[in-house]
């Protein structure tokens, strides 16, 4: 007859159920220059600050991509990648086609290169013609915006002058096993930057999945050393018996 310890089987238990870590390996809020890990480099202050100080963020940007390459990354199984998406003045959404509106349709894109599609929708800030990011097929303007008017960029339609933006919060989880990680964000549709514009800011990249040792911390040691003595002590009263 063979029996484990309670302490023993215990052990196991807190090695199996061990919860999986994240890893942030890339974090930037743009309140210093960028390096070479991005294609572009542009910093700029929103004429609305944060109470403690400028508001910086990587653009202003227009039709073009902007490409974040990260290299050399430890083993994995999924990458998460979170980032805060400035949409600055007339973004008109799904307008193209539409009576009165036809200034669209303006697409904002990330994409993984060589992996997943993480984004692709149209985005209004303010035009009727609505936007295809959110629910519904078709979306109010704002639909999902974290922030309205909140940066402080103007925006004249030819007869008065108005503040015009929003903030967009952005979390994608995907599969992913390379040490190489590459993503491109870009827009297109717009008509220049002082009619529409995008930038980026907060951006973090995490690693998940990341290989775990069981015996590599004081308190998982201990557990073990617990578990190794109960079970002797229950070799030794078996003997006895």
């Amino acid at each position: 007859m063979h029996t484990v310890s309670p302490l023993a089987v215990g052990f196991c238990a807190v090695v199996l159920a061990a919860p999986a870590q994240a890893l942030v390996i890339y974090e930037n809020d743009f309140q210093a220059a960028v390096g070479s890990e991005w294609s572009k480099s542009t910093i700029e202050n929103t004429p609305t600050p944060y109470p403690t100080g400028p508001r910086s963020f990587l653009g202003q940007f227009g039709n073009e991509t902007v490409t974040l390459t990260l290299g050399g990354l430890p083993a994995h199984t999924a990458v998460q990648l979170d980032f805060d998406l400035y949409l600055i003045r007339s973004w008109d959404g799904s307008s193209g086609g539409a009576p009165l509106y036809d200034f669209g349709n303006d697409v904002f894109r990330v994409a993984v290169q060589g992996g997943p599609l993480l984004l692709a929708e149209t985005f209004s800030n303010g035009n009727p013609a609505g936007q295809s990011y959110g629910p519904n097929a078709n979306n109010p303007a704002f639909t999902g915006a974290a922030e309205t008017y909140s940066l402080g960029y103007v925006f004249n339609d030819g007869t008065i002058n108005q503040v015009m933006d929003s903030v967009y919060r952005f979390n994608f989880l995907f599969s992913d096993t390379r040490d190489v990680i590459a993503f491109d964000f870009s827009a297109f549709g717009l008509q220049g930057l002082d009619d529409e514009s995008w930038g980026l800011d907060n951006v973090r990249v995490s690693l998940l999945g990341m290989p775990t040792r069981a015996v590599d911390e004081p308190a998982t040691l201990a557990l073990l050393g617990i578990g190794l003595l109960g079970a002797g002590l229950a070799r030794r009263r078996l003997r006895r018996v």
